[in-house]
């Protein structure tokens, strides 16, 4: 069921992109009073803010060959969210340009429960008390070539590369009873792991306004990808008002990557939620 949830909301996010990219290859009434591509180099430097809550599913080796374990979050939207970064921008010359986004995180002191441990599973013998901290960071860049253009927005295939950081601890204090209590562990304890990700993606941005003066607008982001995970995947959707130097917006993103090895401490890792940014263009 969990993986028909996960398969639904990826074709959704698609077919959203896809009903975006249809609407803006339709002709435009009006043209675009601000012409970025007119042959001049242009481009653009947005700072935000992203207050994403983590859905995570990690995996932490015991000393002397005890296996591992597996942990799983509990989903809190941001309430342990301890610092953020958040930077993104755009050059381009008539129909190319480049594209880089850069994303730091950190969460501490977030609740967790155990779902494996040495390949034994815990069920409702174990009464855990864990708490865990993760931090990492996202790189994106991508070249960039405009599919369309017109007075009601613009659609951009992007391609490049996704790089991700991520160092996690896990901390523990529990007692076992009944069956439980024969998984070899210590009541008390302290893991940390990490991983490096690269890979390759594709996808489409943009921006398009059905209103005559075109102030107000919806910015739009989705790419996928592959590589070093088993598949990534970036959304993003909101609503945005411009002015002569630029505009503000207020977004939602999600982003997700999964891995099926045994070997990797990322299993499952999805960051989601409100994003506010002020860009400046130039």
């Amino acid at each position: 069921m969990r993986r028909f949830i996960t398969l639904h909301h990826r074709y959704f996010v698609l077919s959203l992109g896809l009903a975006i990219a249809a609407s803006l290859a339709a002709p435009a009434a009006k043209a675009d009073t601000s012409d970025f591509w007119d042959g001049n180099w242009h481009g653009n430097i947005q700072p935000y803010v992203w207050l994403p809550g983590i859905s995570a599913e990690t995996r932490y080796q015991l000393p002397n060959n005890g296996g591992e374990v597996q942990q799983k979050t509990d989903n809190n939207i941001f309430s342990y969210l301890s610092g953020a970064f958040m930077l993104d921008g755009t050059v381009r010359k008539g129909d190319w340009g480049m594209y880089g986004d850069i994303d730091w995180v950190k969460f501490s002191g977030e609740k967790g429960r155990f779902t494996d441990i040495g390949g034994d599973r815990i069920g409702a013998g174990a009464n855990l008390d864990t708490r865990w901290g993760l931090k990492g960071g996202m790189v994106n860049l991508a070249g960039l070539y405009t599919i369309a253009h017109t007075g009601q927005g613009f659609i951009d295939l992007l391609f490049g590369v996704r790089y991700l950081w991520v160092k996690g601890n896990l901390d523990w204090n529990f007692s076992l009873n009944g069956n439980a209590g024969n998984v070899n562990i210590a009541r008390s304890g302290h893991l940390n792991n990490q991983m490096h990700v690269t890979d390759g993606i594709i996808g489409i941005r943009g921006n398009w306004s059905p209103f005559e003066d075109k102030r107000w607008f919806f910015p739009y982001y989705l790419d996928f990808g592959a590589g070093s995970s088993d598949t990534t995947y970036k959304f993003s959707f909101g609503v945005a008002y411009g002015f002569d130097w630029g505009d503000i917006g207020f977004s939602y993103r999600d982003i997700n990557y999964s891995h099926s090895g045994n070997d990797k401490f990322i299993k499952d890792l999805t960051l989601s939620g409100p994003t506010f940014s002020v860009n400046w263009n130039f």
